[in-house]
C-alpha cells in the first residue's frame, strides 16, 4: 500500500527538526513492505497550501496519515480537508492533540476516517492490514474510527515494552539538508530518541502519549543507530531530544563507557535536569562528546518552582550549570513567564536568574496550558467553560519571534498586557547581559564592564560600531571565534 505522512504548517515558521514521529512510522510500514512517502509542510512556512500538497497528490497515496500537536491542529485540519477534496483517500491523524480529543476529531470533521492514539507503531501498521482486508477495525487496539454512523473507540494500546525492537527512523525519507538544525559553527546536526517519556510530573507537560513512564533503548541499540547515521549521512553532530536523557544515570553511565570505547569521534547535545547531574557524569559526558546540555530552569521563584511541581531547588540549578561550564559543556536555560503564581515580582526574579547563569543560550517562552497536561486540567476546574480553540495555533513557544507576543489562557497573577511587556524585558535583559560578558571576557572583569557601559552611550556606541567595521577590536573578533569553535 501507498501510504502518504503528513507534518502539517506551522504558525508562520519553519520547522528546524525532523518529524521522528513520522520517521518511527514510515521505519515499522517500509518493513512490512509498504512504499512510505514523508512529506513535511512545515519546510514551507510562507508558500500556499495548495502547492505544497501537489507531491502530495502527485503520489496518489492509499492512505494518508498527518499528526498534530495542538498548536498546529488548524493546519492539519485545513490540510486534511484540501487532500480529501483533491483524492478522496482515507485520512488518518495522530499525535497528542488526536489523543487528547480522538471522539471529537471525528464528530466535527468529515474528512477525517481514523485517530490514532498513543504511541503509533502497532496501530497504524493493523490500519494499513485493515484496509488491505487482512484484519478487522474491531481488532486494532488505539483506533478510534466511524462504524455506522457513530464513533467508536478501541481499547487503549498497551505502550511498547522494549524500544529496541523498533527499526530506526526511516530518515532517507527526510530532506535532511532543508533542516536548519545546526551546531554554533554551522554543521547538520541530526536528532535522536534514546528513550521514550519522563517520570516526573511538572504541571506544564503533556504525558497523553507515554504517561509517566520512563523507557529506553539500550546503549548497543543507540550506538548502532548514531554508526547507521554516520555510514549514511556522513553527520557526526548529534541531539538527543529524549524528555529527559539524563534520568538513568546507570544506563547513562554505560552509553557513555560505550561512546568513549567505539571512539566515534561525534558531537551531541541532551536535555537534562539539574538535579539528575554531577560533576563526575558531567565530565564523562564531555569526554563521550558532549558539547551543550539543555536545563529546564523555568522559573527563579521558589514558590512558583513548587506549584508546577519542578522539584528543583534554585541552588541546585546554579550548582549545575556550574559543574557543566567546569566540565567544558555549554549550557542552554528554558525558562517560562507567566507561570501559576506568577506576579512582576516574581517575573523580575526569573530575568534575573537567567542573567545572572553563565548560559550560553536562554528561551524564554509565555506558558500556555495545553489538554491534556495538569496545569490544563486546573485550568478548566477553575473555568469549567474553557475548552480548545484555534488560538492555540500562536502558542509562544511554536510562533515566530518576530510576532508580537499576546498571551492567551493567562494562568498568572498579571493582565495580558503586562505579560507581553515581561516577553520584551526579558529578551532585552539577556541581550544586555551577553554583551557585558563578552565584554568581560574581552578585556577583564574591571576593565571590560566599564567599556560596556561606556558602550551604551548613544555617540559613544556609533562610534563603537565604526570601529568595529575597521576591525580595531580583533581580540574581541577573536573571542567570538574562540567561542564558536569551542563545540569542536
Amino acid at each position: 500500500m501507498r501510504v502518504a505522512l503528513v507534518s502539517p504548517k506551522w504558525n508562520r515558521k519553519a520547522n528546524d527538526y525532523p518529524p521522528l514521529g513520522l520517521g518511527y512510522l514510515a521505519a515499522v510500514l517500509e518493513n512490512a513492505r509498504h512504499e512510505v512517502r514523508v512529506f513535511d509542510l512545515s519546510l514551507s512556512p510562507s508558500s500556499p497550501l495548495e502547492s505544497d500538497i501537489r507531491p502530495v497528490i502527485d503520489f496518489d497515496p492509499q492512505l494518508i496519515g498527518i499528526t498534530a500537536m495542538t498548536s498546529v491542529y488548524e493546519a492539519a485540519q485545513e490540510t486534511a480537508t484540501l487532500l480529501k477534496a483533491k483524492l478522496g483517500r482515507p485520512i488518518v491523524v495522530g499525535g497528542p492533540h488526536a489523543t487528547m480529543f480522538p471522539e471529537r476529531l471525528l464528530t466535527e470533521s468529515p474528512v477525517l476516517d481514523y485517530v490514532v492514539r498513543g504511541e503509533g507503531e502497532g496501530t497504524i501498521l493493523e490500519l494499513v492490514q485493515a484496509l488491505d482486508g487482512r484484519r478487522d477495525l474491531s481488532s486494532i487496539a488505539g483506533l478510534t474510527y466511524r462504524l455506522h454512523g457513530d464513533v467508536v473507540s478501541n481499547s487503549d494500546r498497551e505502550l511498547i515494552t522494549d524500544l529496541d525492537n523498533l527499526p530506526f527512523p526511516a530518515r532517507h525519507l527526510f530532506a535532511l539538508p532543508r533542516y536548519n538544525l545546526r551546531t554554533p559553527e554551522g554543521q547538520p546536526m541530526i536528532t535522536v530518541l534514546s528513550s521514550r517519556g519522563c517520570p516526573y510530573n511538572c504541571s506544564y507537560c503533556f504525558k497523553g502519549i507515554v504517561g509517566r513512564t520512563y523507557r529506553q533503548r539500550s546503549p548497543q541499540n543507540i550506538a548502532a543507530e548514531l554508526k547507521m547515521v554516520i555510514g549514511d549521512t556522513g553527520i557526526r553532530n548529534f541531539y538527543f531530544i529524549d524528555d529527559l536523557f539524563t534520568a538513568d544515570v546507570k544506563r547513562l553511565q554505560a552509553l557513555l563507557d560505550l561512546l568513549i570505547a567505539e571512539r566515534l569521534e561525534i558531537r551531541w547535545q541532551c536535555l537534562g535536569r539539574v538535579d539528575r547531574v554531577n560533576p563526575e557524569i558531567l565530565h564523562r559526558m564531555y569526554a563521550a562528546g558532549c558539547r551543550r546540555i539543555h536545563y529546564g530552569i523555568e522559573s527563579g521563584n521558589p514558590e512558583v518552582l513548587k506549584q508546577i511541581s519542578k522539584g528543583i531547588k534554585l541552588d541546585q540549578v546554579r550548582q549545575a550549570v556550574r559543574w557543566a561550564k567546569e566540565a567544558g559543556i555549554q549550557v542552554k536555560g528554558y525558562f517560562m513567564l507567566g507561570l501559576p503564581g506568577d506576579t512582576e515580582a516574581t517575573m523580575q526574579q526569573t530575568v534575573d536568574l537567567a542573567v545572572e547563569l553563565d548560559l550560553e543560550e536562554a528561551m524564554f517562552s509565555l506558558t500556555t496550558p495545553f489538554p491534556g497536561t495538569r496545569l490544563w486540567d486546573e485550568l478548566v476546574k477553575r473555568h469549567p467553560e474553557t475548552e480548545y480553540n484555534q488560538d492555540f495555533s500562536r502558542a509562544y513557544y511554536y510562533g515566530n519571534t518576530d510576532d508580537e507576543v499576546l498571551p492567551f489562557m493567562n494562568v498568572s497573577e498579571v493582565p495580558d498586557s503586562v505579560l507581553s511587556l515581561w516577553m520584551l524585558k526579558a529578551h532585552r535583559a539577556l541581550a544586555a547581559a551577553k554583551g557585558q560578558k563578552l565584554y568581560q571576557r574581552a578585556f577583564g572583569q574591571g576593565l571590560g564592564s566599564f567599556l560596556w557601559r561606556l558602550s551604551r552611550v548613544p555617540p559613544i556606541r556609533a562610534i563603537g560600531r565604526r570601529l568595529m567595521r575597521l576591525g580595531l577590536f580583533k581580540r574581541y573578533a577573536g573571542l567570538r571565534t574562540r567561542e564558536v569553535k569551542s563545540w569542536s
